[in-house]
């Protein structure tokens, strides 16, 4: 490759891979754009004098690792995703030290006591906050998807902080929210620029710790209610780690094209597009995101609906994954050859 090729596909992503969607080599730095944004809106907050403002520093320190180490996979795609995971957990740690981030109920009588000694507590929170970095990168699959989904998601967690007078919480979420806004003008539905490892770490991190401190200044809202915001990336997470280790018996970090996302754009979109007398699958990638973002529209209602009431969210998040499978087993049979033909189908 010469040198002018290479510096070309620094920080692009190609359509080749098993996870690959698109058709062309495009640019997954889009989610610098949104650490930027974030962190230019901080600048001025802070040369305002705004007191939130000041709030937020030791919070965007904290996210730099999770930030760096997704940005260094995007520019040379050669981190693996251990190293990835152990740099959110980094933040995590962080977070919890310089910005209070650590979970302060899980609404569950005997749980709660435990979360009061800190061997308990802190490891708990950094799984927890590594596992939304994780959980939003894998939706990050087709144009839209991880940003819409995102945004609904803080728009739940400024929903709740709006009705609860918690100015603090809901500003740091209306600042995020503004940066995805900017995002998905280049995002969807044409995918000029993706979000990149960088962006969905950043937002899976900014999502865990403005949740942390939601439910930390609203004792009336149920610990549940962030949960079930995020259950759509939540259940493809679990769902995608027992399709992995249980039925196909493999690696828990090995990618796939067997999403939800996935199966959807195979399955339902292209078979729309391709009905086009100029069939486009730029236009059949954009298909997908609305129907997922109908997922989390129903997990956002229900939180909303039930923010009070932690049986009922437990309910809903039962419910919400019953559907989630009944919608994946519409797709594809979920054993036999009927899943060894559909692996073997998929872009390589």
């Amino acid at each position: 490759m010469s040198l002018a090729v290479r510096a070309r596909s620094i920080g692009h992503d190609e359509p080749s891979g098993v996870q690959k969607l698109h058709h062309a080599a495009t640019s997954r730095l889009g989610g610098i754009v949104v650490v930027i944004a974030y962190a230019v809106t901080l600048a001025v907050l802070l040369a305002f004098g705004r007191d939130h403002g000041s709030l937020e520093l030791p919070l965007a320190l904290a996210a730099a690792p999770v930030v760096l180490l997704g940005l260094a996979e995007d520019l040379t795609c050669r981190v693996r995703p251990r190293y990835r995971m152990a740099a959110a957990v980094v933040s995590a740690m962080l977070a919890s030290a310089w910005s209070g981030g650590i979970v302060p109920r899980l609404d569950l009588p005997l749980v709660d006591d435990l979360l009061q000694n800190l061997w308990f507590v802190l490891p708990l929170t950094w799984f927890m906050v590594a596992g939304a970095c994780n959980a939003v990168n894998l939706i990050d699959g087709v144009h839209g998807l991880a940003g819409g989904t995102a945004l609904i998601m803080f728009g739940g967690i400024a929903l709740a902080a709006g009705w609860s007078d918690d100015a603090a919480t809901m500003n740091r979420t209306l600042v995020v929210m503004g940066a995805l806004v900017g995002f998905l003008a280049w995002n969807y539905p044409r995918g000029r620029i993706f979000l990149g490892d960088a962006g969905a770490y950043f937002i899976g991190f900014m999502y865990a710790e403005l949740s942390i401190q939601l439910i930390a200044h609203n004792h009336d809202l149920s610990a549940w209610y962030v949960i079930m915001l995020a259950g759509y990336p939540i259940v493809d997470t679990l769902f995608a780690m027992y399709r992995r280790g249980v039925v196909r018996r493999t690696p828990l970090m090995d990618p796939d094209a067997l999403h939800l996302h996935s199966l959807v754009f195979r399955r339902v979109a292209m078979p729309i597009e391709r009905r086009q007398k100029r069939w486009s699958l730029r236009r059949a990638n954009a298909r997908v995101a609305p129907r997922m973002w109908l997922h989390s529209a129903l997990c956002l209602a229900l939180a909303v609906f039930f923010h009070d009431n932690t049986p009922a969210l437990w309910g809903c998040l039962a419910v919400y994954t019953a559907f989630y499978v009944s919608q994946y087993r519409a797709l594809v049979r979920f054993r036999g050859s009927g899943m060894r033909r559909w692996a073997a189908n998929t872009p390589k």
